[in-house]
């Protein structure tokens, strides 16, 4: 089965946006995609991706370093940008198909837009299951070229290496033999079983590379040392020794031709360079990987990012061992990456080799034969020489025991050496992750990065005062979080207090205006409660000095609940009532009186003295009415309150009456009538009492209590006859209380409607305890739940006239008058 899902990726009509297309998959089906990438900005973080991944490798104090987030970030936005939903779809089914078939699924990305190649597509990350693809998958990059279907090459065993260590002596000093000594440790294991030969070149120059080459056979080439990209040309570079020991930039166009005099020519490169795996924007076949595989190598395996010492030597391990038991070169990769993962903990160098492959097929090499000894009988080791030659050392024993003990000590001392020098390569690149999440604000990544640097090194550079000021900034980011937060909430003396910490501080410029406006919505909401205590006492004309107070900080906020219009109406009823009425004589009145008899007739003017002096108020201009204030909010919630405990009321005792033949108590009857008249009604009583009615004097607020807290025992003990005494004496105190407060608002000329309202809402009560014993209703229950259904249709007219009242009142409040008699 073939488990390859090839994905073509190809620039769009802009900058920024591709189109992908599933050349093939297991699952079948050929789905596509288009998708935006904003490559300039991936490309800018990839100095930052080099640091975070050299900085892993730094044996840290946490198994997860924060700095994987970087990583992570760029691979998840690679992956949902490339998997579009129907791509990853098909990618889902094709991994599905490759499990059921005991495969593995090999992901090839055909990269034909040239910026594309410079992605670090082995970042990409599955935020669904949570992996890295290439750790699971073997992942390579195809590189498209003519003629690419070779056969592979037959090789009777060992597969022949030529290493290439160059290090010219006006660039970065490498320790060659240090490097000669990793890769063989490297090798050392398919060696001895004489699987791989291992020929280093006396130097990295041109002719010694050259005659090496032309003396082959080698099947795979292996380079160590300097490389980058030259931006000017478009096109990556290596670095090779010239004559005078200086560097001789070699171009990829030059080391194709220079490889290309091998035969047969070598079928896998290995760069183990800085910057090898570097590609171009504008051609896709500038960088050295990609060329040389555009001019006939089978694969190259190339570092994107420099590599610490350990990762080389690992993944050189791994791949190569993988190579020389003959596993495919995508396969080896990924067994190199994770030879890499091995340690130490946390380390994300198994991102930095890329692949490079031409054509198809990945089987660069077929194993004939079995591997060959490489070591004679009397123990000496044999080296091939050009031609495949053999010699051997006839090196006296004391002699070569001293020189071997030489050798080991420069060794020693070089890799020591070497390490050192790779330990403040990594320090350095964990310094710079460490200052840039610090420069991005990301204060916690930043404080537990210097940490990590300040357990490797506690006195680096000045890495203990960056991470201090870090942790000060974290602490501030906190307390700003914490005071808006707070203001959300509401809780406007928390949030000043967080404002004022920060304020000073140019990270958080809005702070002080902030805390400004904080202060001021706390000085609004306490003159608020104090403007509602003083109305509660009846102190009108404080509460107008703290009203007055309020309409400086907030115009709007100036009459809560409309109690400031309240005061007035009761400062002016004040007045009016303390004003002395002239007494007119008896004789003036009558005189009065016959002069009014006595005089000529007005077709149009109203009869004098005939509106009754109980509906004077009425009749009386609405503006200057003396009625006990009313807020006409609370009262429609009363009155809605009202008409739905009785609207639901009586659709229950519908319900019970017509509809269900089954006990009333077990149909859920007593619980429906508790919730009515112990929750609802209640409710709707306390919001008439806070609307002000029947008034607002002690009686008035003291019957309106007494009347919600008898309305709730009565409801809630129910109609239950197990608690029928307690019921009966509650719906009497009910009935008691409310018809002393309809009393009470019957004396208000203005509120007398309101005053039959609630004499008829609570009056009624009682007769829910009225039982017929005639022929067809023998059953208490039954009888009890017709006249409950006409004390709740009672109860539910009472609520929308109240209703209307309270409409009609915020229909005049909205004219500005003062008050409009609502009775």
């Amino acid at each position: 089965m073939d488990c390859d899902i090839e994905l073509e990726i190809d620039a769009g009509s802009a900058r920024g946006e591709y189109t992908v297309h599933v050349v093939r998959a297991p699952a079948g089906g050929h789905a596509s995609g288009e998708f935006k990438l904003d490559v300039d900005r991936v490309l800018d973080r990839l100095p930052q991706l080099e640091a975070t991944v050299l900085a892993s490798a730094v044996a840290a104090r946490r198994t997860a370093p924060v700095a994987e987030m970087a990583v992570r970030e760029v691979g998840q936005d690679l992956f949902q940008a490339l998997f579009t939903r129907e791509v990853y779809g098909t990618y889902r089914a094709s991994l599905g198909a490759a499990q059921h078939a005991g495969q593995q699924l090999r992901v090839v990305l055909r990269l034909a837009a040239p910026e594309l190649a410079a992605m670090p597509w082995e970042t990409l990350f599955d935020p669904e299951t949570e992996t890295y693809l290439c750790q699971t998958e073997p992942l390579l990059r195809h590189i498209p070229a003519p003629d690419y279907n070779q056969n592979p090459l037959d090789v009777a065993p060992p597969m022949r290496i030529l290493g290439i260590v160059a290090s010219p002596r006006d660039l970065p000093a490498l320790d060659v033999a240090t490097e000669k000594d990793h890769l063989s440790r490297a090798l050392a294991g398919p060696a001895s079983e004489g699987r791989v030969e291992l020929v280093w070149a006396k130097s990295g120059t041109w002719d010694d590379v050259q005659s090496l080459l032309l003396a082959g056979p080698w099947h795979v080439v292996h380079f160590v040392g300097h490389g980058d990209y030259d931006s000017r040309t478009d096109e990556g570079r290596i670095a090779l020794v010239g004559p005078d020991g200086r560097a001789a930039m070699v171009r990829a166009v030059r080391l194709m031709a220079l490889l290309s005099v091998a035969s047969p020519r070598p079928r896998l490169v290995v760069l183990n360079s800085c910057s090898s795996g570097e590609m171009g924007q504008s051609d896709l076949f500038s960088g050295t990987a990609s060329a040389l595989v555009r001019s006939g190598i089978g694969a190259v395996a190339a570092m994107q990012f420099a590599i610490s010492d350990y990762a080389a030597i690992a993944f050189a391990h791994g791949f190569y061992a993988a190579i020389a038991n003959g596993r495919t070169v995508d396969e080896a990769a990924r067994v190199g990456r994770i030879s890499v993962m091995a340690s130490p903990d946390g380390t994300l160098e198994w991102v930095t080799p890329a692949l490079y492959v031409r054509g198809g097929s990945t089987q660069l090499f077929t194993l004939t034969g079995s591997p060959r000894a490489t070591s004679n009988a009397e123990g000496t080791t044999t080296a091939r020489g050009p031609g495949g030659r053999a010699s051997a050392s006839t090196a006296q024993p004391d002699a070569l025991a001293g020189q071997a003990q030489a050798s080991q000590a420069q060794a020693s001392q070089a890799h020591a050496d070497a390490e050192r020098a790779m330990k403040r390569a990594q320090l350095r690149a964990l310094y710079v992750q460490a200052s840039a999440e610090l420069r991005a604000r990301r204060f916690e990544q930043a404080v537990e990065l210097f940490e990590d640097l300040l357990t490797l090194e506690p006195g680096y550079r000045d890495a203990a005062a960056l991470r201090d000021h870090a942790r000060q900034r974290l602490e501030m980011a906190k307390v700003y979080r914490s005071a808006v937060e707070a203001e959300e909430s509401g809780d406007w003396l928390a949030a000043a207090d967080g404002y004022a910490v920060v304020q000073g501080d140019p990270e958080f410029p809005e702070a002080a205006a902030r805390k400004q406006d904080c202060e001021r919505r706390q000085r609004i909401s306490d003159l608020q409660g104090e403007l509602r205590y003083h109305s509660s006492m009846g102190a009108w004309e404080t509460v107008l000095d703290v009203s007055a107070e309020l309409a400086t900080a907030d115009p709007a906020s100036a009459d809560p609940d409309g109690l400031a219009t309240a005061a007035r109406v009761e400062i002016e009823k004040k007045k009016q009532k303390d004003t002395p009425k002239p007494a007119a004589p008896e004789a003036a009145a009558r005189g009065s009186y016959t002069a009014a008899s006595q005089a000529p007739a007005q077709p149009h003017a109203p009869p004098p003295n005939r509106v009754p002096a109980s509906n004077a108020a009425v009749s009386g201009p609405r503006t200057k009415a003396a009625s006990p204030p009313l807020n006409w909010m609370p009262l429609a919630w009363g009155g809605a309150a009202l008409a739905v405990a009785g609207g639901l009321g009586a659709g229950f005792a519908v319900y019970f009456l017509w509809f269900d033949d089954n006990y009333w108590y077990e149909s859920g009857g007593d619980a429906s009538l508790r919730v009515v008249y112990g929750l609802i009604a209640p409710f709707g009583y306390l919001m008439l009492a806070v609307a002000g009615l029947p008034d607002r004097t002690v009686a008035g607020r003291v019957v309106m209590a007494g009347l919600v807290v008898s309305h709730a025992v009565f409801g809630l003990a129910g109609l239950n006859y197990a608690v029928e005494a307690t019921a009966v004496y509650s719906s009497l105190l009910v009935a008691g209380l409310g018809i002393w407060a309809g009393i009470l608002a019957l004396r208000s000329p203005p509120l007398r409607t309101l005053g039959w309202l609630l004499l008829l809402a609570t009056a009624t009560i009682p007769f829910v305890w009225i039982q017929d014993k005639g022929t067809f209703l023998e059953e208490w229950y039954r009888t009890h739940a017709y006249f409950a259904l006409v004390q709740l249709l009672v109860l539910c007219g009472a609520g929308i006239g109240f209703m209307v009242a309270a409409r009609r009142l915020r229909w005049f409040s909205g004219k500005g008058q003062e008050h409009e008699p609502v009775g």
